[in-house]
């Protein structure tokens, strides 16, 4: 057999490529998904994403970004314009994302705002290798978990639908977390009804003593605390993530009871293997199946 002689490469620049990682399980997202960038300039200038097998999701080709043009220019800044980034999922596994981004952008898209946000609620979007110190996954845009969704594994799972105290109307694309020992273990965004789900894995079950036989796994409980970011998004519109992340640096009390005085809602109990469902046990209307949120 004659060796083969490779006579020409051609190198065709992509003009940008996207991770989206699975919130719950922090793993990059490899299919299922529909991905779209189109230019807020010119709204004809617009791709469907495809896939590769490293969970990068691309086009070859997008209009106004010539090949010729991105190999010889070698800052991308240059030609940056904005454009609208829209995720949907088709295996409803996730809750759309609507994102703002100048591209082209040479390697992985990286997203400029996670400077500006609390960084100690994103932990659960921190990478858990040996990276030191610990940083958001900065070259990936996260895809919070659908209502839904069924446990993708074996996690903890927290449910409630989030409810406004002004007008009962529900807090739509809220973000909630999930805290235990004083570390966010997880953030969830609701959707347009309020309703919110969050996985995580289980902390770690407390070192049995010498004098006390091991609990069975059953009866394993934590104190988990949540809290609620909410800044009177539009209901009827996906939200821009910048504007949805934005939410972080506005608090909301919950309530555990809305009759007056009112209480704020306690540190909640998470068994293992069941989930936990929250909700605001007293209103004057008596308990109810949602959990009240401050508005202000």
């Amino acid at each position: 057999m004659s060796a083969v002689r490779v006579l020409e490469r051609v190198t065709r620049p992509a003009p940008f490529g996207f991770r989206f990682l699975d919130v719950a399980t922090g793993s990059p997202v490899p299919d299922g998904l529909d991905v779209t960038v189109t230019s807020t300039r010119n709204t004809a200038r617009r791709a469907a994403l495809t896939v590769n097998g490293k969970s990068v999701w691309y086009a070859h080709r997008f209009p106004g970004f010539a090949d010729h043009v991105l190999t010889e220019t070698p800052d991308w800044s240059a030609l940056a314009q904005p454009c609208r980034v829209s995720v949907t999922d088709r295996l409803g596994r996730f809750l759309p994302l609507d994102v703002e981004i100048a591209l082209p952008m040479r390697g992985i898209v990286d997203w400029p705002g996670w400077a500006g946000l609390p960084q100690a609620l994103l932990a659960p979007l921190t990478r858990t290798d040996d990276a030191s110190p610990p940083a958001v996954m900065r070259d990936a845009l996260p895809l919070f978990s659908a209502a839904g969704r069924i446990a993708p594994g074996p996690l903890a799972e927290v449910r409630c639908q989030l409810l406004r105290d002004d007008t009962g109307a529900p807090a739509a694309w809220a973000l909630l977390t999930a805290s235990h020992g004083g570390i966010v273990r997880a953030i969830g965004q609701a959707d347009a009804q309020g309703r919110v789900i969050l996985f995580f894995a289980y902390p770690d079950r407390p070192r049995p003593s010498l004098a006390t036989s091991p609990p069975a796994i059953t009866d394993f409980r934590w104190s988990i605390e949540l809290a609620a970011y909410w800044n009177a998004l539009d209901p009827a519109a996906t939200p821009d993530f910048a504007a949805l992340m934005g939410q972080l640096t506005h608090p909301r009390t919950l309530f555990e009871s809305t009759v007056p005085p009112r209480s704020p809602l306690p540190s909640q109990l998470l068994s293992f293997g069941r989930a936990l469902v929250v909700r605001t046990a007293a209103t004057p209307g008596g308990p109810s199946s949602s959990v009240v949120m401050a508005t202000s």
